[in-house]
């Protein structure tokens, strides 16, 4: 049965909240700019995503494309509901400020207070907002995630059992590593201090009064109405979602809602309506061990503006929430599928640099230029000492990649600026005076500072490979552990040595040498630790510069 192709778009220059607060509209071409993003990036017919932006409190632009649910045919409206993963942590982060506010707790209180026998109970509610405890956790520890442990329906306690005996991952404060667990004993004290769960608390005592009625926890087996499936990609198209128990998340992400309701609370939250100014200040603070990271939201920033954000998956979902202070513009991007080329923190930011008045150039139009002029460009590109860039014609197309990353095509949107496909990243081509290529600006997400890479050859020198004989590719063959939960699966098959990472499809790869795998595209090279007999114990990860070890783990 063909599926219905149906688009729900709307544009809406009306008073989202009832505020009072003015905000200048959006002028009607960058309505229209919006919504064309919008429907380039999202296909009816596929599971989609609901889109909001305000600017001062006023909805400028409403926006649902795709399903709802394939199997009824059912298309995505403004009003649905979706689970909000990570994006949850904020929530939680101003339920604690609110209790520190109170009087109930102190940020510098250590969770001995709660747990006296624990082994971490020198870690601090600090450190657990802004992920500098080392408390393992428990989305880390290997195939949780994917097996039967994530579709248990557990209390509070039985969650914390599951990572409570653990050994920490560094001593508490000295690095910042994103942890779930945090979070979970965050919500066990927000229950402790109020005697209610921790969803309830934050619903009665931070959503509602607001006017926001459709974010909560919802149980599994709850009817909820407009609430949406979500969706893994497949070989095949879509397919749904691994279960999972949403007891599990908890309080890092479990929280589900709509795109209006995640707009209206960072309204809320960030314009002074939640906390006070010195607890919201303390919650937005970057530190020198979590970077630019604070209490369940992130400082980043677009075209040179700075934001406030934070982005969340979960089994079928990805999210995306920011909020930039000089124009109090709110972006929020709820999709009910993880297999879209361009990801939401992409389309956010894209979202807000229309709304800020300074678009990306990806959303100029593409213009096609000669095969003389791309072969003018083409070549090797010295970034530093280290690392060096290469432009390659592939099939007609400009293909960028950058030592130890994966290729992209770019695409020229003027004869000397090239942007590259499902991101924000951007070059312009620098020419001497009479018009010789001499080096490319590159203008990475996030920065507005470019990054100068000299042209030091026409030429592109290609990676060697090898045969590999039955007998090295079964040293080869096996599991290795990037990190806790983290795997990537080398394996022997018809198709040649493929490798795949735990969640990822699988990729071919091929031999440099003996003992090195490589996949040029995706930037990726595998160095193995080959002792004088038998299989690998090691391999290293060689990938966007970085060099990641991963010792061999047995079944």
């Amino acid at each position: 049965m063909k599926l219905q192709r149906l688009i729900i778009a709307t544009i809406v220059p009306v008073m989202l909240y009832g505020f009072s607060l003015p905000a200048a509209a959006l002028a009607e071409a960058d309505q229209k700019s919006l919504d064309a993003l919008v429907q380039s990036v999202y296909q009816p017919d596929l599971p989609g995503a609901t889109v909001v932006v305000a600017k001062g409190g006023e909805l400028v632009y409403s926006g649902a494309r795709g399903m709802a649910d394939l199997e009824m045919g059912v298309p995505l409206a403004p009003e649905h509901i979706f689970r909000l993963a990570s994006v949850t942590k904020q929530y939680t982060a101003a339920a604690i400020l609110t209790l520190v506010d109170e009087g109930k707790l102190k940020l510098d209180d250590p969770v001995s207070r709660w747990w006296p026998d624990s082994a971490y109970g020198d870690v601090t509610v600090h450190q657990l907002l802004n992920h500098t405890s080392g408390i393992a956790s428990y989305t880390s520890i290997p195939g949780y995630m994917t097996d039967e442990r994530i579709r248990r329906d557990l209390s509070t306690d039985e969650l914390i059992a599951t990572f409570s005996a653990l050994p920490v991952d560094f001593a508490p404060g000295a690095e910042w590593r994103y942890n779930n667990s945090g979070y979970v004993l965050l919500g066990a004290i927000i229950e402790d201090l109020t005697g209610k769960p921790w969803h309830q608390y934050i619903a009665e005592k931070l959503l509602v009064p607001r006017g926001i009625t459709n974010t909560d926890y919802y149980p599994d087996q709850q009817v909820v109405r407009g609430r949406v499936h979500g969706y893994h990609p497949s070989a095949e198209g879509p397919i749904n979602a691994p279960w999972l128990s949403m007891s599990q998340p908890h309080a890092a992400g479990a929280l589900s809602g709509t795109a209006l309701d995640v707009s209206q609370w960072q309204y809320a939250l960030h314009t002074g309506k939640v906390l006070p100014d010195a607890l919201y200040e303390r919650m937005i603070a970057p530190s020198e061990v979590s970077g630019p990271y604070g209490y369940g939201l992130q400082n980043g920033s677009v075209r040179g503006l700075p934001v406030i954000e934070h982005g969340g998956g979960i089994h079928g979902f990805a999210t995306y929430a920011l909020w930039m202070p000089d124009h109090e513009i709110s972006v929020v991007v709820l999709t009910n599928y993880v297999g879209h080329s361009v990801r939401p923190g992409v389309v956010a930011h894209r979202l807000a640099a229309i709304a800020a008045g300074k678009p990306y150039p990806v959303e100029q139009p593409r213009i096609e230029l000669s095969a003389e002029q791309l072969q003018a460009i083409a070549g090797t590109y010295r970034i530093d000492e280290n690392t060096i860039r290469t432009l390659k014609i592939k099939e007609g197309q400009l293909i960028s990649q950058r030592q130890g990353g994966a290729e992209s095509i770019v695409y020229p949107v003027t004869p000397d600026r090239f942007v590259m496909a499902d991101s924000v990243v951007y070059f312009d081509v620098v020419r001497a005076e009479q018009g010789l290529v001499t080096g490319v600006n590159f203008y990475q997400q996030g920065s507005n500072e470019a990054e100068f890479a000299e042209k030091i050859s026409d030429e592109i020198v290609e990676p060697k490979t090898i045969e590999l004989n039955a007998d090295q590719r079964a040293r080869l063959v096996g599991d290795y552990q990037l990190q806790p939960g983290f795997i990537i699966s080398v394996r022997d098959t018809e198709e040649g040595m493929t490798a795949q990472a735990t969640g990822q499809g699988a990729f071919t790869v091929v031999a440099e040498s003996a003992a090195i795998l490589f996949n040029d595209q995706y930037g990726i090279k595998m160095v193995f630790d080959l002792p004088a007999d038998g299989a690998a114990t090691a391999l290293t990860l060689h990938q966007g510069g970085q060099q990641l070890p991963a010792p061999r783990v047995e079944e």
